[in-house]
């Protein structure tokens, strides 16, 4: 996995307890029902309900205790438990939401509540903070970093970059002028220099994952590279560039 060690020594970065860089992220589910979920996760010993906050809380025991995280179970003081590593909350009918405060989480929360809450639960969308947090942000309050989740949200809708690329193809007949004309719209991405928004809302395609979620890992991984880049002072650097460092080598593959 590519190293996302912080260099700035200027500010301490805020961590989890379990060792990854605060990132919040939230998956958002279509469920059958509210009880169908809940008969599930009352089934589990590492969630609960919490009915003062109106949720159930995932913790790191039982059976997610052997999720590595950079700092894992057997590394953690018996004084920091129980460790809440997610927070499910159902906010419409027929609807749920993951929340976590790291995109290491989400990506292991994805692979584990997968096959225990079987192909009738699907992930739909993603909400993330595209951005590290400093230790001293934590002044406004333990919760600050998931504020930042519903504050100046950038709705992604895929269709503005489809019909962009639908432009490019017309007229476009033979193979060579398709691949010539997606070159001109890659190159045309790139020299424009968009990034991604602070606080960025986008949907998934469910029917691409894969059963160990390879798509959202690598959808989630990307942005954390980016974050590292910003929070080390290479604020230039846009998600754009990232990817295509990763097709210049000549291996996609930043989750390894």
């Amino acid at each position: 996995m590519f190293d996302l060690t912080p260099m700035r020594k200027d500010r301490v970065l805020l961590t989890t307890v379990t060792g990854e860089p605060v990132q919040p992220v939230r998956l958002y589910y279509t469920i059958p029902s509210k009880p169908f979920i809940t008969r599930k996760l009352s089934e589990l010993r590492c969630t609960g309900e919490d009915s003062e906050r109106g949720c159930w809380l995932w913790l790191y025991t039982a059976e997610a205790e052997p999720l590595a995280f950079d700092r894992p179970y057997a590394e953690l003081p018996t004084e920091v438990h129980p460790v809440i590593i997610g927070t499910i909350r159902f906010p419409k009918k027929g609807g749920m939401t993951l929340e976590l405060r790291s995109f290491e989480r989400a990506i292991a929360a994805a692979k584990f509540f997968g096959p225990i809450l079987g192909p009738r639960v699907v992930a739909r969308r993603v909400r993330v903070v595209n951005r590290w947090f400093g230790a001293e942000e934590l002044a406004f309050g333990p919760e600050e970093p998931e504020r930042h989740l519903d504050q100046n949200v950038t709705t992604i809708d895929p269709r503005v970059a489809e019909e962009r690329m639908d432009q490019y193809l017309s007229g476009a007949k033979t193979q060579e002028e398709k691949r010539r004309a997606l070159e001109r719209y890659y190159e045309d991405r790139r020299r424009d220099r968009r990034d991604v928004p602070l606080v960025e809302d986008f949907p998934l395609a469910p029917e691409e994952e894969t059963p160990d979620f390879m798509h959202l890992t690598m959808t989630l991984r990307l942005r954390s590279i980016r974050a590292y880049e910003h929070w080390n002072g290479s604020t230039q650097v846009t998600l754009q560039d990232i990817i295509y460092r990763f097709a210049e080598k000549g291996a996609f593959n930043p989750m390894g």
